[in-house]
């Protein structure tokens, strides 16, 4: 049996250690905050680690799934970190500058390989081995990865180490923006009097539908418990606009979609799923 470690167990960590289990591998799991293991209590193919260098050690494949680039290093690199737990490879699967990936594999040993496997995709996606695994890195990185990284999804293999950071800072470049611009016709919607019904099966059938369909449920209700934080779709449009700023691009939309969002953070949604970017400029009241 492969032995494979999660070490974050944020909204993404739980479903992602929970799928590899179901899928026969043998998981090992580590976070910050001892009370996140709890979900893993009764066993089902899943202990409980003290460090990340126990969660990773022996194993295949090291899965890293927190909020942003300092975490990462601290969490990789130390005495008790994943590198010293010398796993073969670790999957690198937070939303992290494609440099910063690069600076990461400078730090690791030798004999611990690093692949760029960031992934698009939320909660509901991860618990249905439904997500899209970006890859970037050498070839045998990662075939060693793929079999474990299957177990989630579709791979995706994109170049080099980085590639995958990379498309995945265009991607949210692209994509985030749309939730901004759904929050403001939607309050538009609102000053014209038109009906929330209405409007959103007609939403439906233009390009944001998809986005429309997926948040449906919560626009409707006014209710937004997190699939992705709103804090974290803050957190990925910096990390697009740094990397574009170091590439000599510029993403206006980015920003200001990151600035709405910084609104809505403090406001008190942070926490909330990034949809509430909605029901924040439509001046709803949210805890």
């Amino acid at each position: 049996m492969t032995d494979v470690a999660v070490c974050g167990l944020g909204l993404m960590g739980v479903p992602v250690a929970t799928r590899l289990a179901e899928a026969g591998f043998r998981v090992r799991v580590w976070d910050r905050t001892p009370a996140k293991a709890a979900a893993f209590a009764g066993g089902g193919g899943v202990t409980v680690a003290p460090t990340p260098a126990a969660a990773s050690s022996g194993a295949r494949v090291a899965v890293v799934l927190l909020s942003d680039f300092d975490a990462v290093r601290t969490v990789v690199g130390g005495p008790e970190g994943i590198a010293a737990g010398r796993p073969q490879v670790i999957a690198q699967m937070s939303t992290i500058a494609p440099q910063e990936t690069r600076a990461l594999a400078e730090q690791l040993p030798p004999d611990v390989q690093l692949l760029d496997s960031p992934v698009t995709g939320s909660v509901p996606q991860a618990a249905t081995g439904r997500l899209r695994v970006l890859t970037g890195g050498d070839d045998t990185a990662s075939a060693a990865a793929l079999p474990v990284l299957e177990a989630l999804g579709t791979v995706v293999p994109c170049g080099p180490l980085g590639a995958a950071s990379a498309l995945k800072c265009v991607l949210n470049a692209c994509v985030s923006p749309m939730m901004a611009l759904l929050a403001e016709g939607l309050a538009l919607g609102d000053k014209l009097g038109l009906d929330e019904e209405l409007l959103l099966d007609e939403l439906e059938r233009t390009r944001v539908g998809p986005l429309v369909v997926r948040k449906r449920a919560m626009i409707e209700s006014g209710a937004f418990p997190a699939d992705s934080r709103l804090r974290l779709f803050a957190k990925d449009m910096e990390v697009a606009e740094a990397t574009a700023a170091a590439s000599g691009a510029r993403l206006r939309l980015a920003r200001e979609a990151r600035l709405l969002a910084a609104e809505a953070m403090a406001a008190g949604c942070g926490d909330l799923d990034y949809s509430a970017l909605t029901g924040h400029v439509r001046g709803q009241k949210l805890p």
